[in-house]
């Protein structure tokens, strides 16, 4: 496992380094003013820094006494309901609308995944539809589908 994380920690870095490189070709602009090569350079210094990090993570531990443990059928089961909602989210966005979406989505998750009790569910659901929206729609004006709300 030892020699899986570094070698990931090396990729990912010459992936930030290649990113890092292709958006130096575009502006930069600044915080108050982002052009189009503030965000891909941000995101390729978060994870050359994550990299890094994992990097010298694995080289301080002792040689094979790191605490990973095998992924349970139970987990693969998770992950796989996870993925196929997040598909589900982008083929759906466009007809049933940001709103709708973003509702029926968290409430697959937070109900399937990890049961909690339907009045949580619905709450946190609503929460995160509601919220989310007024960021990107409000706050950052971002045009966001309507769907079948007209929202």
């Amino acid at each position: 496992m030892r020699r899986l994380n570094i070698a990931a920690s090396l990729i990912l870095a010459g992936l930030a380094g290649l990113i890092l490189y292709e958006a130096s070709q575009l502006a930069f602009g600044s915080i108050r003013v982002p052009q189009t090569g503030f965000f891909p350079s941000i995101l390729a210094i978060l994870l050359l820094f994550f990299s890094i990090a994992l990097l010298v993570q694995t080289c301080r531990r002792a040689g094979g006494t790191g605490g990973e443990q095998p992924i349970k059928n139970e987990a693969w089961t998770r992950i796989s309901i996870t993925l196929a909602a997040m598909l589900g989210f982008a083929l759906v966005l466009e007809r049933l609308g940001f709103l709708l979406s973003t509702f029926t989505v968290m409430l697959l998750l937070l109900r399937v995944i990890e049961p909690q009790k339907w009045s949580r569910v619905i709450v946190v659901a609503l929460a995160t539809a509601l919220v989310s929206y007024f960021l990107f729609a409000r706050l950052l004006n971002i045009p966001l589908p309507a769907g079948v709300l007209e929202i």
